[in-house]
């Protein structure tokens, strides 16, 4: 039996980012309160509802703004983890924290309660990206984050980066990118920027910042293991590997998104239906779908560098030929990977393989 992930949602803000596409809502004090109750009620139900006890080897809470949580409530949420679910002894436990949630007293408490992850919402260390974001952080708000974090015990850090933005040019990017080189950071996130405009997304990519992004963090010994993911030799994280290896993982919180035993759910969207389901002793679930596991396994697979299993394409020999043949897919050994540089248009290369198509 394989461990499995945990992913908790946090979804409350002190002030929403046009470009975060994740479910959430205004901080109030009293609402996550009730809603980290909530939270343990969740775990207990769905220990209760399954019918093999399953280790639990990676936690990753995310949002939203976890670091809006208090002290008291990040011990809650850990005590009920330990509480309803069998917890590997070599666990990763991942929060995400904007800069100018934490001080030094409440990093520690972070790491005291066995959170040993961080990743940090940096975005940039240039003023005018940080201005063009509506970041209400500056960057020396950023870098004393990041010391205070390595002080507290937490080797283990993420930090997040957006690209192509209208504010950056190659100079920037590059002032932007050297600061890696006066800190110690093992793990690197880097996003292309996507505005939301009437509801739809909207991609500013620019190719040419992407691909020198990729060429500099190289230069500073990051690997390149997936899209807009890049590490320090051992330091993937494990918990988004559950992701794109296609491995299962728990959905816990607010329109949180989980994958068991070949199901893909979401939990409903409306934060009162959440409640009163919880507190009814129901999953709180809106959508349950049973998709074809193999294409799911080449959606999540071939956003990995190294790639996946040739036999993932055993339903497509002409498509998979076809895009050997004009560069789009390599081999690697026994697996089939995108391009280097074909990566941006893995959506479109995707769509060879929709079932039915």
């Amino acid at each position: 039996m394989s461990n499995k992930g945990i992913y908790i949602h946090i979804p409350f803000c002190k002030r929403k980012c046009f470009y975060c596409h994740f479910v959430k809502g205004e901080y109030d004090a009293e609402a996550i309160e009730k809603y980290t109750d909530a939270l343990v009620n969740e775990f207990r139900i769905k220990a209760n509802a399954n019918d093999a006890v399953d280790t639990v080897d990676t936690i990753y809470i995310g949002g939203g703004s976890p670091s809006l949580l208090n002290e008291q409530q990040v011990s809650k949420i850990v005590t009920g983890l330990y509480k309803h679910f069998t917890i590997s002894t070599n666990l990763e436990f991942t929060i995400e924290v904007n800069p100018e949630d934490v001080t030094p007293a409440k990093l520690k408490a972070l790491r005291n309660a066995g959170i040993n992850r961080l990743s940090i919402g940096t975005q940039s260390f240039v003023p005018a990206d940080l201005h063009y974001l509506k970041r209400t952080h500056s960057v020396q708000q950023s870098l004393t984050a990041i010391e205070d974090a390595l002080d507290a015990g937490f080797s283990n850090i993420n930090i997040d980066f957006i690209i192509s933005l209208p504010t950056q040019t190659q100079k920037t990017l590059v002032n932007n990118l050297s600061i890696l080189e006066k800190v110690h950071i093992p793990h690197i996130s880097a996003y292309i920027l996507e505005e939301v405009e009437d509801g739809e997304k909207k991609n500013l990519r620019d190719e040419a910042l992407y691909f020198f992004t990729l060429d500099y963090l190289n230069s500073l010994g990051y690997i390149h293991y997936e899209v807009s993911n890049f590490s320090k030799k051992g330091c993937q994280c494990r918990h988004n590997l559950k992701y794109w290896k296609n491995k299962e993982y728990i959905g816990v919180g607010l329109s949180a998104s989980g994958y068991e035993k070949g199901l893909d759910y979401k939990n409903t969207e409306n934060l009162e239906e959440y409640f009163a389901k919880v507190n009814a002793g129901c999953l709180p679930r809106a959508e349950v779908n049973r998709g074809d596991a193999n294409f799911r396994g080449i959606v999540v697979g071939l956003r990995l560098l190294e790639g996946i299993p040739v036999n993932h394409f055993a339903k497509y020999p002409g498509e998979l030929e076809l895009l050997l043949a004009n560069g789009f897919l390599i081999r690697l050994g026994n697996k089939i990977a995108v391009a280097p540089k074909k990566i941006l248009l893995l959506n479109e290369i995707l769509t060879y393989f929709v079932p039915g198509s």
